[in-house]
């Protein structure tokens, strides 16, 4: 679990919802959210919010660092969440697979540009 440092501003930039710039602040960001949820939470569209922080994260060109960076903040966070809370956070893990076919045309793509690995 990243833990961005306090004092510089970051932490409360995240909380407010404005986009991660790396890795370890998307995870921060995702658990903060999901730390701070109300037990009412059923209301809340706790999968659209987290999208909207992947969203922001990847940016308008996502790239293979973005991609991974994404999956893996998604992974271990989701990891985290059941470590410490004993909580089933399934939705991290459907979220990161719901991005499996863009990252395969994405692979593809790049692929044909660079000519695959030998």
């Amino acid at each position: 679990m990243p833990y961005i440092k306090s004092g510089d501003g970051r932490r409360e930039v995240l909380q407010r919802g404005e986009p991660a710039l790396l890795a370890g602040e998307l995870n921060y960001q995702i658990f903060y959210y999901v730390k701070h949820l109300p037990e009412y939470h059923h209301s809340i569209d706790v999968e659209g919010q987290i999208k909207q922080y992947v969203k922001q994260f990847l940016g308008e060109k996502p790239n293979y660092q973005r991609y991974n960076d994404m999956t893996g903040a998604l992974i271990r966070c989701y990891v985290e969440i059941k470590r410490r809370f004993n909580l089933e956070a399934d939705i991290l893990l459907e979220i990161a697979g719901s991005y499996d076919d863009e990252i395969a045309k994405y692979e593809d793509l790049k692929c044909l540009e660079n000519q695959d690995v030998e």
